[in-house]
């Protein structure tokens, strides 16, 4: 009787929600599949195909870009090089398909006809839009806005924005604020913070979500093309105003307080996907889902460590790049002509500590462990089955600052001086001059940054708390300035990025010409053979 009631827990409505958009999108997609067809009259060559591969893989390197944000990039890169740079006034949407497929972010079998027409109607949206905004920055955040809706056509997740909802439902009642908030901003910045935790997705994306919730006219395919024009003055306004939405303080908050549930959710999105054809069975039965979710943990902990080494592979290669290219171009003229001393060894030590570093530290990062699975198991169950709301967390509104508050900080800014004082210290002793101190600080900077930004994802899995030793408290405390401030380079030198400049504006818009010439001489030469045939 007991096994019974056990096999027949009810499941939480949120739950079920996600569950049958689940089966929904799967009947979906396998009816698309059969009743769409590709443009078979449209014939377009392949020539060049490994050539823009290549470019791709070169151009992502030097922009350092999680996995899952690459294809918005090339996409807003390859609408910014069409709408901003060369003004492209006629319908290049074909273009830009056969560009994506080449560029081999989507293979060319799934490009449907009907799939084509949404491109077409959304980029001709968007150059009447762009041409009627004022202001490059508009202009680009336009043609971000587009990168995101373009995306969504092709590659549609409605069953990942059902596992956002059910999650926003399941944390809504559980998180208590110390004051009381207007309900649409309460509502606004848990969803925010419920995208950013369990998609990692970025502020443009959150830019994406909030535009579509304050000015829904634009994004609906019923609205006809003069309604969409009077709202585009109403759009490049709203952009300021999102702005001062993804600043609210309070959405940092809700992450922190939902990190782990967003672990849970994650994992039992893989389980319900390895098990979509009976999916309802494991779901009824407790026990059936404790299996299938340690299962999908164990399988997300191995997808992650192969990511995490593909990430160290990436980070290694920018870091030597980047050092090849200061050694030629600044650190060994400074030291011939200006220095008058050439000394080798800073040289060699820059070129070889950083990445060597980055190498030490990477081994360190472990694979969760059997035991992380099953308090995930358990808190799944929890997040199915339980109808007790329970509170996870109060958010504090209004910062407390105790004079204990204080004092840490004050320490906390006085680690700065002391790391990059025993730094600069060491580094003195080994006969660095001025410049090739600069250059081993934002080296060294660059990889604390790269290496806590590259384990983070796996480190994201774990539910039980690590244990810290006095050495591994030392060792942060000398460490995290490093972090912050390549962080802080990071984000503040990608906007003035002299190579990614190079590669957008005078290397991308001649190659791909050069690519698109290659295209249409190789179909030209086709022809011609067909002639004589």
């Amino acid at each position: 009787m007991a096994n019974k009631e056990k096999e027949n827990d009810p499941i939480n409505p949120p739950i079920l929600e996600f569950i049958d958009t689940l089966e929904k999108n799967l009947s979906e997609e396998q009816k698309k599949e059969k009743t769409n067809e590709l443009d078979e009259d449209e014939e377009i060559e392949e020539t060049g195909d490994s050539m823009a591969r290549m470019y791709e893989r070169v151009r992502n390197l030097i922009e350092y870009k999680d996995d899952h944000l690459v294809k918005r990039y090339a996409i807003e890169r390859m609408l910014k090089r069409n709408l901003i740079i060369e003004l492209r006034q006629q319908d290049f949407s074909i273009q830009f398909l056969n560009e994506f497929v080449m560029a081999g972010y989507i293979e060319r079998p799934k490009i449907f006809s009907d799939l084509k027409e949404q491109i077409q109607k959304t980029i001709s949206k968007y150059q009447k839009a762009v041409r009627l905004a004022s202001g490059y920055e508009a202009k680009k955040w336009l043609v971000s806005i587009a990168s995101c809706e373009i995306e969504e056509i092709l590659f549609p997740s409605p069953a990942r924005y059902a596992l956002a909802r059910a999650m926003f439902e399941t944390m809504k009642p559980r998180l208590n604020f110390s004051r009381r908030l207007p309900a649409r901003e309460k509502d606004i910045q848990v969803f925010l913070a419920v995208l950013k935790s369990l998609s990692k997705v970025d502020n443009i994306y959150l830019s994406y979500y909030l535009a579509k919730v304050y000015l829904p006219e634009w994004f609906d395919k019923k609205s006809s093309e003069n309604q969409r024009l009077r709202s585009v003055p109403q759009l490049t306004r709203l952009s300021r105003q999102l702005r001062r939405e993804l600043q609210n303080p309070l959405s940092p908050k809700i992450g922190a307080a939902i990190r782990k549930y967003s672990v849970y959710f994650n994992v039992l999105y893989g389980a319900a996907l390895a098990n979509l054809a009976k999916i309802q069975k494991v779901f009824q039965n407790p026990e059936s889902l404790k299996f299938a979710v340690q299962l999908s943990a164990e399988e997300a902990y191995d997808r992650e460590m192969r990511k995490f080494w593909k990430r160290v592979k990436r980070s290694l290669a920018f870091l030597v790049i980047t050092k090849v290219i200061l050694a030629i171009v600044v650190e060994y003229p400074y030291d011939l002509y200006i220095a008058k001393n050439v000394n080798f060894l800073p040289l060699v030590i820059n070129l070889v500590f950083p990445p060597l570093y980055l190498l030490a530290l990477s081994t360190t990062v472990r694979r969760p462990s059997a035991e992380n699975s099953s308090l995930i198991a358990r808190g799944v169950s929890e997040i199915v089955y339980s109808r007790e709301e329970k509170p996870i967390s109060e958010i504090r509104l209004e910062e407390s600052r105790t004079f204990s508050d204080w004092a840490l900080n004050l320490f906390f800014i006085l680690t700065f001086g002391i790391s990059f004082g025993l730094a600069i210290w060491i580094l003195r002793i080994l006969h660095f001059n001025l410049l090739g101190i600069v250059i081993f600080l934002f080296l060294f900077s660059v990889v604390s940054f790269f290496n806590a930004l590259v384990r983070q994802p796996v480190r994201t899995f774990l539910i039980a708390r690590e244990k810290e030793g006095f050495i591994g408290v030392i060792i942060d405390t000398l460490s995290i300035p490093f972090v912050r401030i390549g962080k802080w380079m990071s984000i503040n030198f990608s906007r003035v990025n002299v190579f990614i400049f190079l590669f957008d504006v005078i290397i991308e818009a001649p190659f791909k010409v050069f690519i698109r010439f290659i295209q249409e001489w190789s179909g030209f030469i086709r022809r011609k053979k067909e002639e004589i045939v």
